[in-house]
């Protein structure tokens, strides 16, 4: 006799048109119908929508391994992808090898740098009234940033991106795509390793790598690799994400975007609230470790758990009229850079990006019009993301001129 189906089946693809075109739609539907469903698209899989369950499953790394991969459907590189797809204790000494590059303080050392390259970005389009500001200066910052702390070849941002890209968004339509995206990528992290092996290591974040211990012994050459290559995935598509959506959401509320131009000490705050709302990093997944029962569901060992931060920003249990942009919200208990062992290395870095561009643009294109309806990767189920979105504003100069 076959054992009864008693798993609450939701029809739920992350990476489907129709979750491109109404994500928030359709999390708050499955939020409110059943925030611990299964779904049987890639193979099967949970899905949290609640921030309960969320947060639970984020603090449970016993229960919920980050192995064999963070995606659903797994990633098709068969590597581990350091130190996202490890498990503590492991997870935090992966961690501590780089830490020292994005604290609080080292993010404020680097901040004069960031604005000057943000400054420079939109010297090169301020003229002309009109821009693609995701593509010349969302996309282009922190790229160079990643890039700069990387010590790699900042003139070659384009070609990285458009690599990051494909990986992170073309991985579930074309896989021949991504393995010579990934490939390029990890060719030239491998002579970058080889030139520092000849010249010396420095202080950038790859020599920290190649310096990194874990275990008792020296990190192996394609654990070097595979710590880097998270640095260009993290460092080169979720903030620019965040700028888009965030950009979006001001030109529906003119009087929220008017407080941020006559106060600028509102924007650490703002940030929050657009981590919040506008979170541009969907979910995450984790691989159940054994048979449980977790938020009224019986999960069964190996059960890939996708686990969305963005519903779960939304939650009206947590949040009050979650769907508002609310500058003067009491609290921030948003899970946009997780919560526990893997929270957001980035995100001090993250936020002074966000802020650094925002700043620009209200200071310099204060009166910026979206003129068209921008252009969304086709598969926005890991990255909810703009790739392209136009503008119109006064013309103004260029620094100097």
């Amino acid at each position: 006799m076959t054992k009864p189906q008693t798993r609450p089946v939701v029809d739920f693809d992350h990476h489907s048109a129709r979750f491109r075109e109404h994500n928030y739609e359709i999390m708050a539907d499955l939020r409110a119908r059943c925030p611990v469903a299964h779904s049987t698209a890639h193979g099967g899989f949970w899905v949290l929508t609640d921030h309960a369950s969320v947060s639970a499953a984020l603090r449970d790394d016993d229960l919920f391994s980050s192995r064999p991969s963070v995606g659903v459907p797994p990633s098709p590189i068969p590597l581990p992808i350091l130190p996202a797809e490890t498990d503590p204790p492991l997870t935090g000494e992966l961690r501590a090898i780089t830490a020292q590059h994005f604290t609080r303080k080292a993010v404020e050392r680097m901040e004069p740098v960031i604005r000057d390259m943000a400054a420079d970005l939109v010297d090169r389009f301020v003229e002309r009234g009109e821009c693609d500001i995701v593509a010349e200066l969302a996309t282009p910052l922190p790229a160079r940033v990643i890039l700069a702390m990387l010590d790699f070849d900042q003139s070659r941002w384009a070609e990285w991106v458009d690599c990051v890209h494909t990986v992170l968004h073309d991985r579930n339509t074309d896989p021949e795509k991504v393995a010579g995206a990934a490939g390029k990528i990890f060719t030239t992290i491998n002579e970058e390793v080889a030139r520092r092996q000849a010249d010396g290591l420095g202080d950038d974040l790859l020599s920290s790598i190649m310096r990194g211990a874990v275990e008792g012994r020296p990190l192996e050459e394609l654990e070097v690799v595979m710590y880097a290559f998270v640095m260009f995935l993290a460092g080169m598509d979720t903030t620019s994400g965040l700028v888009g959506n965030a950009l979006v959401e001001l030109e529906r509320r003119p009087d929220l975007r008017g407080r941020l131009a006559d106060d600028r000490s509102l924007l650490a705050v703002a940030t929050e609230e657009f981590l919040r709302l506008a979170t541009p990093v969907q979910g995450l997944a984790r691989t159940t470790t054994r048979d449980t029962e977790f938020h009224g569901q019986h999960l069964d060992q190996g059960d890939p758990v996708l686990m969305m931060f963005a519903a779960a920003n939304r939650d009206p249990q947590v949040f009050d009229h979650p769907d508002d942009l609310d500058l003067d919200r009491p609290h921030y208990r948003h899970l946009a850079f997780g919560v526990g062992a893997h929270h957001c290395l980035g995100a001090n870095l993250a936020r002074t990006l966000f802020q650094v561009m925002l700043d620009e643009i209200l200071t310099r294109l204060p009166d910026y019009t979206i003129t068209g309806p921008g252009e969304r990767f086709a598969d926005s189920g890991e990255i909810h993301a703009l790739r392209h979105l136009p503008i119109a504003f006064t013309p103004g100069k260029p620094r100097g001129a």
